[in-house]
């Protein structure tokens, strides 16, 4: 199951598309009411993941493969090569589908270009990015978790309003942004407690200063937080029901640290933001 929804990398982007879709319907932008290039954009906000997620581990892999958890080397290794080939074909078949879209989409370019220079460099510089030699995010001492944070925050909190045909700008989109940022550091600090044994202590995690106990509590402090800005920002409780169900992950991933703990409850806490918001709209 875990190889088969996390390491092929469809549970994280079904979890951007999800996230990304609970933003709008959480905040009153029915699904009914959406246009082309909302439904069109949440499914590219998904196909783009997977293509990232999967490029940056096949970098990982090339450069850094003893960082990498040895079931997910282990998976790579085999089938990097056919996951990547078969997330391009994906990617093209959404382009080539959303043809009719593409002056949209290079309107959207132009007029957020900062933006979306920002959230690129974000998303594509996690693994080797040219500021730094070479060397990713990740790789940068304190640099991980709040590069994945802030991408995450951007792409789910703040991108989905653009594809809306009138929606809120500037300043009115930080609470979604800032939500979103301390909903996702919360779920991915576990995994550098997940990662002790293969970190290189250079790195200086946060678990590598203060400890797996004090890092927990500080990612269920995080979502917790989280969870208040939904709650304050949302029309429903749905944002919000997911950040407990995460901070239940989070609790038992300190007593069972299990791969599928990690890649698919707590990843999945981000489809669940999808799923409840649709129930619950």
């Amino acid at each position: 199951m875990v190889n088969a929804l996390a390491f092929t990398h469809v549970w994280i982007a079904l979890g951007a598309a999800g996230a990304a879709s609970a933003t709008l319907i959480a905040q009153g932008y029915a699904v009914e009411a959406w246009t082309p290039l909302t439904k069109s954009g949440i499914v590219g906000i998904g196909v783009a993941t997977g293509c990232i997620y999967t490029l940056q581990r096949w970098i990982k892999l090339s450069k850094h493969p003893q960082s990498m958890p040895p079931e997910r080397r282990a998976f790579l290794n085999r089938s990097v090569r056919a996951l990547a080939t078969v997330w391009f074909t994906v990617a093209a078949g959404w382009a080539v589908g959303s043809k009719s879209l593409w002056n949209d989409y290079a309107e959207l370019i132009t007029t957020h270009f900062w933006m979306l220079a920002v959230l690129a460099t974000l998303a594509l510089g996690y693994a080797s990015n040219p500021f730094s030699g070479g060397t990713g995010w990740r790789n940068i001492p304190h640099m991980k978790w709040p590069a994945i944070a802030l991408a995450w925050g951007l792409v789910t909190g703040w991108l989905p309003f653009q594809l809306l045909a009138e929606g809120p700008q500037g300043w009115s989109l930080v609470p979604s942004i800032l939500a979103q940022t301390a909903f996702v550091a919360g779920i991915t600090l576990p995994f550098d407690v997940r990662d002790l044994g293969i970190d290189s202590p250079r790195l200086r995690t946060v678990p590598q200063l203060v400890g797996d106990r004090a890092t927990l509590n500080a990612a269920c402090a995080l979502v917790f937080l989280s969870c208040g800005a939904f709650w304050a920002i949302d029309a429903t409780t749905a944002r919000a029901a997911a950040g407990f169900a995460a901070m239940a992950g989070i609790g038992f991933a300190f007593r069972h640290r299990r791969e599928w703990v990690f890649s698919l409850w707590l990843d999945g806490c981000l489809i669940l933001q999808g799923v409840l918001a649709f129930m619950l709209r």
